[in-house]
C-alpha cells in the first residue's frame, strides 16, 4: 500500500529538484524526506531516486509513479468533498490563505458571512503572499488560496490544480487632495500622470510589476522618486504631498485619509484574483462567498478620500 503523503513528497522533490530545497518547501528537515523516500522506494518495491552530487535524479519507476499522482490525488479530494457534503457540511478546520488585503477585503468578509450560513465549518487563516500560495496549496498546507495573477501561478491545465476567477481589480489614482488633478473625476495613465513623482514599491514585487507593465504599455516609464512597500506609508506620503501612486483597488478600500482623492485611471493596471485549490477538491461554499464579498468592493468616489456617507 501506498502512502498518499510518501507520494506527495515524491512530487514535491520532482518540483523543488533537492533535497534541502523540498525540505525547507514542506517544513521538515532533509533527513525526514530522505527517510519517506526510501519508505516510499520500500513500499512500491523499486528505486525511485538516484544520486548525483548534492541532488537527486528521479528513476524511470518515480517518472511512471508520478504520472499518476495527480489523479491519484483528486480523486482522494473528491472523495473528501464527497464525505463533507454527505456529514453535512461539517469538514473541520479549512485553511485559506491569502495576500493582506486579501485577507481584509475578501476572506474576512467572506468568512463572516459564513458564519451564520454555515456554522458546522471552521476556517484557519493564514497570510500567504502569491509567490508561495501555490506550493502551499500542493504541499496540503494550505486548502485554499485566494490569490492573484503573477508568474507564479501554476501554468495553465496543471492538472494538479483548480482555478476559480473571482475579480478583476483594478488600480486607482491616489493623489494629494491639493493637486490639480483631484478636481477631474477621471484621469488617463500616459496623458495625466507620466511626468508625475511616484511611489511604489520595490522591483520584483508584484505591486511594481502590474504598474510598469500598465506604464510601458501606455509608452512611458514611469519617474519612482520613492520606493515604500507598505501601503498604509504610501498614503501618507501622498498626504504629505510627496508624490502620486497607482494602487490596487483592494488596498484603498476601508482606509480614510481626509487629504486624499482616489480616481478611476484610463488604460490602467489590472490583475485577476482567483481562488486555487487542489484538483478534485471544491472550494465551495468559500468561493461563493469571496464573489460576494468582491461584488461590495467601492469604486473610486468623485470627492475627498474620506467622506461619510
Amino acid at each position: 500500500m501506498i502512502d498518499v503523503r510518501r507520494l506527495q513528497l515524491l512530487q514535491a522533490l520532482d518540483h523543488h529538484r533537492t533535497v534541502a530545497a523540498t525540505a525547507e518547501a514542506l517544513s521538515v528537515t532533509p533527513s525526514a524526506v530522505s527517510q519517506q523516500l526510501a519508505a516510499l522506494a520500500k513500499e512500491t518495491g523499486v528505486p525511485l531516486v538516484e544520486r548525483q552530487g548534492r541532488r537527486f535524479l528521479l528513476t524511470g519507476a518515480a517518472r511512471v509513479l508520478l504520472k499518476r499522482a495527480h489523479v491519484i490525488f483528486a480523486e482522494m479530494e473528491r472523495a473528501t468533498a464527497d464525505l463533507a457534503e454527505y456529514s453535512g457540511g461539517d469538514r473541520g478546520v479549512v485553511r485559506v490563505g491569502s495576500f493582506s488585503t486579501g485577507i481584509s477585503d475578501l476572506v474576512a468578509p467572506a468568512l463572516a458571512r459564513l458564519r451564520d450560513s454555515h456554522p458546522g465549518w471552521s476556517f484557519e487563516v493564514v497570510q500567504a503572499e502569491p509567490e508561495e500560495s501555490a506550493e502551499m496549496v500542493r504541499s496540503g498546507r494550505l486548502d485554499v488560496a485566494v490569490t492573484m495573477s503573477s508568474s507564479h501561478l501554476p501554468a495553465a491545465g496543471d492538472p494538479d490544480f483548480r482555478t476559480d476567477r473571482v475579480m478583476v481589480e483594478l488600480f486607482d489614482a491616489i493623489l494629494p487632495y491639493q493637486h490639480p488633478l483631484a478636481t477631474r473625476t477621471s484621469l488617463h495613465l500616459a496623458d495625466d500622470l507620466a511626468e508625475e513623482d511616484w511611489i511604489m514599491s520595490a522591483p520584483g514585487t508584484a505591486w511594481h510589476a502590474c504598474v510598469t507593465a500598465a506604464a510601458n504599455q501606455a509608452g512611458f516609464q514611469p519617474r519612482v522618486v520613492h520606493t515604500v512597500d507598505d501601503f498604509s506609508a504610501v498614503f501618507s506620503m501622498v498626504q504629505a504631498g510627496l508624490g502620486v501612486a497607482l494602487m490596487p483597488r483592494l488596498a484603498w478600500t476601508g482606509l480614510h485619509h481626509p487629504q486624499i482623492v482616489v480616481r478611476g485611471v484610463r488604460e490602467t493596471a489590472r490583475r485577476h484574483v482567483i481562488v486555487l485549490s487542489r484538483a478534485g477538491a471544491t472550494p465551495e461554499p468559500l468561493l461563493t462567498a469571496v464573489r460576494e464579498a468582491a461584488s461590495k468592493v467601492p469604486v473610486p468616489s468623485v470627492g475627498p478620500f474620506a467622506i461619510a456617507g
